[in-house]
Formats: C-alpha cells, sequence, structure tokens
C-alpha cells in the first residue's frame, strides 16, 4: 500500500491532499515546552483542539488515518502522556482522549459514511467497522447541549469533555444529549 502523508505544523486541515494514494495525517506539531491536561482552555493544546483537528483531518482532508506524533514525554512537552520516571508517576492529557473518541471504536478498515448537522457548532463523522458496527461521533463546540435523534437499535454512548474522558452517558429511546463544549461517541450495534 502507498500512502501519501501530511503534517499540520503552519494551517489546519481544509481540503485533501493532491494525490490519489491513500493519505495520513501523520504527525501534529507536538513540540515544545508547554504541558496541558486541559480539555477546553483556548490554548491550541487542548483536547477540543485534537477533536476537532481530527474531525477536520477526516471530513475535510479524506485521510484514512491520524496519527499523534508523540505519545509520551518526560518534562513539559504537548505529548499526550507526561511521564516522571523517578516518582514512577504519569499525568494524562485530554488530547489523549480526543484521540479515543475516535480510535477507540473506529477500527481499522472502517468506512466513513456521510454524516452531517444543521447546526454548524455540531461537527458530525460516521463511520462502519467491518464487523457491521457503526460509530457517530459528535464534537458540539456549541455553549448548549444538543439533543441528537439519530439513534436507531442497540448504541452505547460515551463523552469527553472537562470532567469526563469516555465516560459513558445515558442513550434515552433514540436519542442523546450532546453535551456542549464536549465531544460524544456514539457506537451502533
Amino acid at each position: 500500500m502507498k500512502t501519501h502523508t501530511g503534517h499540520t505544523y503552519a494551517s489546519p486541515v481544509d481540503g485533501p491532499l493532491p494525490t490519489s494514494r491513500k493519505t495520513w495525517m501523520s504527525e501534529w506539531n507536538p513540540n515544545g515546552d508547554t504541558w496541558n491536561e486541559a480539555w477546553d482552555d483556548g490554548s491550541g493544546y487542548d483536547g477540543i483542539t485534537i477533536a476537532q483537528a481530527v474531525h477536520d483531518a477526516l471530513t475535510l482532508g479524506g485521510v484514512s488515518a491520524y496519527v499523534y506524533w508523540l505519545g509520551g514525554s518526560r518534562g513539559a512537552t504537548r505529548a499526550l502522556l507526561q511521564l516522571d520516571d523517578a516518582a514512577g508517576e504519569y499525568h494524562v492529557s485530554k488530547r489523549l482522549w480526543a484521540l479515543a473518541g475516535y480510535s477507540r471504536f473506529i477500527r481499522p478498515g472502517a468506512v466513513r459514511l456521510e454524516a452531517g448537522a444543521a447546526d454548524p457548532a455540531l461537527k458530525v463523522s460516521a463511520f462502519r467497522n467491518r464487523d457491521g458496527s457503526r460509530v457517530v461521533v459528535a464534537l458540539n463546540t456549541g455553549t448548549a447541549p444538543i439533543a441528537w435523534k439519530g439513534v436507531r437499535g442497540r448504541a452505547a454512548a460515551y463523552v469527553t469533555d472537562e470532567a469526563r474522558s469516555m465516560t459513558p452517558v445515558s442513550v434515552h429511546g433514540n436519542a442523546v444529549t450532546l453535551a456542549p463544549r464536549a465531544l460524544t461517541t456514539i457506537v451502533l450495534r
């Protein structure tokens, strides 16, 4: 398989790369001396920023994989985990949970499905895994909750925001409430 890769250093993804090959977003700028565990602080290194970047890469850029360059490191970096070898401790950034909202349930070989929302604050993507399960990922960038009534069949939903990290939330009938400034992953079986 020949793959074309791209990096988002100077500008965000706003369209596909000019190639007929499969594309991967293979590097995001984790370098620097800023450690940040926040979900939504406006820093540009918080979890909601990464969730938006993954959404845009998948939907606007048409990438088939999103690779975060730096998983763990010591000291103040923009990695997903901050390691402290001396104390045997570690700290988890919300960037990790933003990626988990996509990668935990969207499996290799999944196909992206058409998805959208009338509300511009809602960024939605959908996928069908090889086993037939479907995954809808909804990023509510607005400040109000949104009732999403697209659930059909058995479903589980998980939310990530400032207080929660892939925490299960209730699905009521055919609806899930999408919390404000949060990423909700809905798994349909």
